[in-house]
C-alpha cells in the first residue's frame, strides 16, 4: 500500500542510514525528545512491560505473538526493525486498536502529533471462521489452550494470516518502505499484548468469547459423534484425552470447615465437655490413621 507524503519529517537526530530515509527531503519541523512532551496521553494508551519486550529470536513469545512481530520484520530491512523495537520499547505507541481484520495504532515519532500506523490481516468468510472454531474443538482443552495462548497453526492461519505477506502495514509517514519503523514498533506492542490477553485474537476477528465458547462446545459433541460412529478413523483409536485434573491434596481433617463439624456433632451432644471430646477424638482418630503419630 502505498504511503503519502505529507511532508512531516521524522527525524531521530541520525544521519538515516538506520531507516533507509533521507530527511533532508522533508520539511523542518518542532523536534520534541519523547512522547511524553506532546501533552496529555492518549485515551487507551498501550505501554510496553517495563520488563522491556520479548524478541521472537530470543525465544518467550507464543505463537501467535512471534507471526506477528515477524510479519512486520521479514518485510523490512535489519535497520527498522532495530529502530521500531526502540520505539516500541520507549513507548512510542500511544494507542492501539483492535477492530474486525485490522489493527490500529499512534506512534510518536519525532513530531508533536503521531504518525497514523495500522495493520491490515486478510478477509474471512463466516464460514472459514466455523471451520477454525471446528478444528479448535478436535484438541481436548480448546477453551482453556486458547486462554494460555495455545491456539494449533491451523487456527492462527484463520485468525491471523499464514505467510507474512499476508499481513499489510500501512503508515501515513513519508517512508515509502512496505513496513516502516512505526509499523514494526506497532507489531512489537501488538505482540506483547496478544500475549498479554491471548483470547484478543477472537476480536480481530469479530467474533465475542460466548460465540467462541458455545461453537466450540456444540462442535466438540459433534466430532464425539462423528467418532463414534461406523467406518470412522477415530472409532479404535480416539483423539488426544485430554489432561487429568490435578486438584488440590490436603488431609480432610485439615480441609473441613471446623465449624460445620461442630454443628454436625451438636445433634448428638449434649453439653460443650462432649462436644470438644467429640472433636478430640476424631482428630486423634485421623491422626492414628494416617500414621501422623
Amino acid at each position: 500500500m502505498s504511503k503519502p507524503n505529507d511532508g512531516r519529517g521524522d527525524r531521530d537526530g541520525r544521519d538515516g542510514r538506520d531507516d533507509n530515509v533521507i530527511y533532508a527531503n522533508f520539511t523542518t519541523k518542532t523536534r520534541v525528545a519523547s512522547a511524553a512532551e506532546t501533552g496529555p496521553s492518549v485515551a487507551g494508551a498501550v505501554h510496553p512491560s517495563r520488563g522491556g519486550l520479548k524478541d521472537a529470536a530470543r525465544g518467550g513469545l507464543s505463537a501467535a505473538a512471534e507471526r506477528v512481530v515477524n510479519a512486520a520484520a521479514s518485510q523490512t530491512d535489519a535497520g527498522r526493525v532495530k529502530r521500531g523495537r526502540a520505539y516500541a520499547e520507549g513507548g512510542n505507541v500511544v494507542a492501539l486498536r483492535l477492530g474486525a481484520g485490522r489493527v490500529d495504532a499512534e506512534v510518536m515519532g519525532s513530531q508533536n502529533e503521531p504518525f497514523a500506523t495500522g495493520l491490515l490481516l486478510p478477509p474471512r468468510t463466516p464460514q472459514e471462521l466455523q471451520e477454525a472454531l471446528r478444528a479448535m474443538a478436535a484438541h481436548p482443552g480448546a477453551s482453556e489452550r486458547a486462554a494460555r495462548g495455545d491456539f494449533p497453526p491451523e487456527v492462527l492461519d484463520a485468525l491471523l494470516a499464514p505467510e507474512a505477506g499476508d499481513f499489510r502495514f500501512y503508515c501515513d509517514c513519508p517512508d515509502s518502505a512496505a513496513v516502516c519503523k512505526h509499523s514494526v514498533a506497532l507489531a512489537e506492542v501488538l505482540a506483547q499484548n496478544i500475549d498479554a490477553e491471548p483470547l484478543s485474537l477472537f476480536t480481530l476477528r469479530n467474533l465475542s468469547p460466548t460465540v467462541v465458547e458455545e461453537t466450540v462446545r456444540s462442535s466438540a459433541r459433534s466430532l464425539a459423534q462423528e467418532n463414534a460412529s461406523e467406518g470412522s478413523p477415530f472409532f479404535w483409536s480416539g483423539r488426544e484425552l485430554p489432561d487429568l485434573p490435578r486438584p488440590k491434596v490436603a488431609p480432610m481433617i485439615d480441609d473441613s470447615d471446623t465449624d460445620l463439624l461442630r454443628h454436625a456433632l451438636e445433634t448428638v451432644s449434649f453439653t460443650n465437655i462432649d462436644l470438644l471430646n467429640a472433636v478430640a477424638d476424631i482428630e486423634d482418630l485421623y491422626d492414628l490413621m494416617s500414621g501422623r503419630e
